[in-house]
Parts: structure tokens; sequence; C-alpha cells
């Protein structure tokens, strides 16, 4: 397969990161087509809210093409902060860094490096 390359992230001060990325989501909520440094055959959208402190995960709203979420999900700010701080090591292509990730962070993994290729 060939790998498609994403920028690396200087994210600083990661709960700065975390405040933009919760701005920067539409308050009526949005799909985001879901990123990875493998090009994918398929191509799968999941939805986006903000809900108080959280990011609300979903089904695409506006794209058949969804990911398979069988309920809703959210993201805070200690699984944000994981996969930021893995997030260069996972562009660069580490060996490894996505199985490390999904076991030391979240689930939810997918979802928050797409946001972070998207938005960040």
């Amino acid at each position: 397969m060939a790998k498609i390359t994403g920028k690396q992230k200087d994210f600083g001060e990661v709960y700065s990161a975390w405040k933009t990325l919760l701005e920067k989501i539409d308050s009526d909520g949005d799909d985001f087509l879901i990123f990875s440094i493998k090009r994918r055959r398929e191509i799968k959208y999941f939805y986006v809210k903000v809900d108080r402190k959280y990011i609300a995960i979903d089904r695409a709203k506006s794209h058949v093409e969804t990911a398979q979420i069988t309920e809703k999900r959210r993201i805070d700010f200690d699984q944000f902060k994981c996969v930021a701080q893995l997030y260069n090591d996972y562009i660069s292509g580490r060996r490894g860094i996505r199985p490390e990730m999904g076991d030391n962070c979240s689930r939810n993994t997918s979802y928050i490096i797409s946001l972070i290729h998207h938005l960040l």
C-alpha cells in the first residue's frame, strides 16, 4: 500500500491544542473523513459534535460512507492528550505506533488522529 504523508504538528501546550480543536468544530456538528497514513480502499466518514467538554462521535450524518460506529462515543482531554503526544510518531510511520496508541490511549484513536489532521 502507498503511504500517505501528513504534516508533523507542533502542539506546544497540549491543552491549548485541545481548546483550539473544540473551537474549530462547528456548533451544529460536522462529518469528517477518517484519515490514515496508509492508503485505504474504503472512504469512511464520522460525525463530530462538541458536548460541553467532550467531543461526541457518531455515524456520519451527511455521507453514506459512514464509519461502523455501533454506539455513540466520547473523546475527552486525556484521550486527546495521549494520542496528540504520539501523533508525530504516527505520521513519521514509526512501526507499532497504532497498536500502542490503541492499547494506551483510546479506542477512538482513528477519530482523534483524523481530527488532528483536519483541524490542527
